[in-house]
This record gives structure tokens, C-alpha cells and sequence, in this order.
């Protein structure tokens, strides 16, 4: 029989190691959770009985449709959930391969039940679930370290718990961003419908009419049919000067320099740029909680944080925080030098720091700029909404204004 080394987690957290022969890394796996222990890694022996372990294993092993030729996609909700099913299975005293098994046989989406079939073959073949989830790039770096960090330290439960916890948070947070977005994009999107009908299809009617009167027009509407003319004229070359803008705005964004001035410029923007700056540290902090919290370290947190922005320019900020972090710096200090961050907030982590709680002054940062961006949204909603109408009301009643006048001044002459 081949000889296996093994390396598991007790209960209490402790790291049980040993080497021992067994027919097949089941029979290890088998043995370990007899034994009251979850496995962390199983390396198999050398040898022509090894191989011959290994063929055979190979060829018993149920085939299963690979995930990357399922049709369908995987959501940030589908991950959350399985998080939360898995923290719950396994906090019952279900042992991992079974609860992963029981997960991806309920799951609706087909993707993400192959996916799961895939992650159940690995950890039956001995591979530890942070290694057999670091296989599938929907399965992002914060997640797989904090499932390795449960692995490591026996509170898997806990830590998938958390886990499940940040990724529902992170979807409340982007259904809020889209649910404060959809409405105004969609009040935007007519207003330029109508201004467009108007200028192309309406004004020049009335401007066939008006020119058949021979009547001298008031200036009003000169302007907008001066307007209407130009752009039927000059239609195609104002389609192709916009389609042209928003091509070069594309690629410039796409170069390293034009990114980073395009995000330093998002924070910039007025009324907007504080509830986006909001935004993105509330993401930040949010993933910085979790995993401080599962036991990840503050370098490789910061690190994997940093990722989560999706801002160039705060992330190269958080690089430079980090990279004095490294040379034996605090925290705060080096974040109390860029105007990001909150003086509130800089404070907090420094008093974190002192004290040994910054994990839990991380968790009071998160929630404040939960708070935060919930209020802004909220304010945004109820106050955008009635501008766009106001605005489309002006523009839309200038315009007819401009079309009855001369109704008027004809009529007016005629009486006279």
C-alpha cells in the first residue's frame, strides 16, 4: 500500500500531522473524520505502487460535465448563498464533501452545480477546499484566503459565516447603487427621446407653416428653429463627432495614465463624488473588516482590499499606504496623509491600532460608511428625481412656447 502524509485540524484548531499507509486517499480522508479531524492536505508517496494508486483512482472517478462548457453565469448571489448554506452544513457537524455534494445538488443554477461537482471531486481526491475553490476564477482571492485562514485555524463555520455575511452586504450595497441609478438614467434617456422628437420631427413642421404665413417671426422662435436646422443639417456629422468622443473617452480610459485620471476625477465630480468616494471605501473597509476579523493579516488584507476598489486612483493610494505599512508604520498615520480618508475615520484606526481592536474599529468604519452611502443614495433619489422632471418640463414648454408664439401674434394682428 502506498504511504501517505497528512496534515488536519482538530476541534480545538490544533494541526494534527501524520504519515500512515492506506489503499487510496479516501481511505485517509475516511480515517481522519473517524477520527474527529478535517482534512488540510494529503500528499501521497513515490514509488510503482503509487502510480498504480493514482491510475486507478483516475479511472473509478466519476466523469462530471466541466463547468466552463455549462451554459449560464454565476451572480455574486449564487456565491452568497453557497457560503451561507456551507457555514450552515458544516456548523451542524456535516463533514465538507457531503455538505459541498448536498449544496450543488440543490442548486438551480446549472454553472454553478458543475462548478460544485468539480470543487466535490477535489476535495474527495484529499485537496483542501481553499485549493479546489482557487481552481475557478469565480471564486475571488478575498474569499479563498478567508477559506484558507478557516482551514488553518479549525473555525471554518465562523469564517465561511463571515464570508457569507460581506457578500450579502456587497450585493445590498450594488442593488442600492443600481436601484439609485436606473430611474434617473431612465428619466435621461427619454428627456433626449423627446428633445430629439421635437427638434427633428415637430419644430420643422411648424417652421413649414410659419415661412407660408410670410409673417415676421419673434426671436424666441428663430432661436429654436435656428437650433432644428442645424441639426438636421449637420446630423450624420454630429453623430459621428459623438460616436467619435465617446470611442477616444473608451481608449483613453484604457491606457494606465488615462484610467487614473479618470478615476481621480470621479472623486472630483460635484455632489457625485463624495457619494462615489463613499462608495468605494465602504467596499474597501467592508472587505478589510472581513477578513482582519477571520485572521488574515494586515499586509495581505490590505492587499486583497486594495483589489476590491475598483478605483486606480484610490488603489494606488492604498499601495502607498501599504508600502510604509511594510517598513514598520501605522496604519492610520500613513492614511491620515491622504484627504480619502475621513478624519473621523483615520482617527478610529489609530485608536484601533493602540488598542489592539482594530478589527472591531474596522467593523464601526464599515458601518458608518454604510450609513453614509445609505443616506446619499436615499438623498440622491428623492431629489434627482424631480430635477431631471422639472428640467425636461422647461425644456420641452420652452420650445412649444416658442412654437405658439407666433400662433398668437398672428392672431393678435388679425383682431387688430
Amino acid at each position: 500500500m502506498p504511504l501517505f502524509k497528512y496534515q488536519a485540524v482538530d476541534s480545538k484548531g490544533q494541526t494534527v500531522r501524520g504519515t500512515k499507509e492506506f489503499p487510496s486517499k479516501r481511505e485517509v480522508i475516511s480515517f481522519l473524520r473517524g477520527e474527529g479531524l478535517i482534512p488540510v492536505s494529503i500528499e501521497e508517496g513515490g514509488g510503482a505502487k503509487a502510480a498504480l494508486t493514482r491510475s486507478f483512482s483516475n479511472a473509478v472517478k466519476p466523469k462530471y460535465k466541466s463547468a466552463a462548457k455549462t451554459p449560464g453565469a454565476i451572480k455574486i448571489d449564487d456565491i452568497a448563498l453557497f457560503c451561507r448554506q456551507l457555514a450552515t452544513l458544516v456548523g451542524a457537524g456535516v463533514n465538507l464533501l457531503e455538505a459541498v455534494d448536498d449544496i450543488s445538488d440543490m442548486s438551480n443554477n446549472p454553472k454553478m452545480r458543475a462548478t460544485l461537482k468539480e470543487v466535490a471531486e477535489e476535495l474527495r481526491s484529499g485537496t483542501p477546499l481553499s485549493d479546489a475553490l482557487k481552481k475557478h476564477k469565480m471564486f475571488t482571492k478575498t474569499l479563498t484566503s478567508m477559506v484558507e485562514v478557516g482551514e488553518r485555524s479549525g473555525k471554518l463555520s465562523k469564517v465561511l459565516g463571515d464570508l457569507a455575511l460581506y457578500l450579502e452586504n456587497n450585493v445590498k450595497l450594488i442593488r442600492k447603487i443600481k436601484s439609485a441609478s436606473t430611474y434617473p438614467l431612465f428619466i435621461g434617456c427619454f428627456f433626449v427621446l423627446v428633445l430629439l422628437a421635437l427638434i427633428v420631427g415637430i419644430i420643422p413642421r411648424f417652421e413649414e407653416m410659419f415661412m407660408s404665413f410670410g409673417a415676421d417671426l419673434p426671436a424666441p422662435t428663430k432661436i429654436v428653429m435656428g437650433v432644428s436646422r442645424f441639426v438636421i443639417s449637420n446630423g450624420l456629422w454630429i453623430f459621428l463627432g459623438a460616436v467619435s468622443l465617446v470611442v477616444g473617452f473608451i481608449l483613453f480610459k484604457k491606457t494606465p495614465r488615462g484610467n487614473l485620471l479618470y478615476c481621480q476625477l470621479l472623486f472630483k465630480m460635484p455632489i457625485f463624488g463624495k457619494i462615489y468616494m463613499k462608495m468605494v471605501l465602504a467596499r474597501f473597509f467592508q472587505t478589510l473588516s472581513t477578513l482582519v476579523k477571520s485572521g488574515v493579516d494586515i499586509v495581505a488584507s490590505l492587499d486583497i482590499s486594495t483589489n476590491v476598489m475598483d478605483n486606480s486612483f484610490a488603489e494606488s493610494i492604498m499601495r502607498k499606504v501599504k508600502a510604509k505599512v511594510l517598513e514598520g508604520n501605522q496604519l492610520g498615520m500613513e492614511m491620515e496623509r491622504y484627504e480619502m480618508f475621513p478624519r473621523m475615520v483615520t482617527r478610529m484606526t489609530i485608536v484601533g491600532e493602540k488598542s489592539g481592536q482594530l478589527d472591531a474599529m474596522f467593523d464601526k468604519i464599515t458601518d458608518y460608511f454604510t450609513d453614509e452611502v445609505d443616506a446619499a443614495v436615499a438623498t440622491i433619489s428623492s431629489v434627482i428625481e424631480p430635477v431631471l422632471i422639472i428640467g425636461l418640463g422647461f425644456i420641452v414648454g420652452l420650445a412649444v412656447t416658442a412654437m405658439y408664439l407666433p400662433i398668437f401674434y398672428l392672431a393678435s394682428a388679425m383682431m387688430g
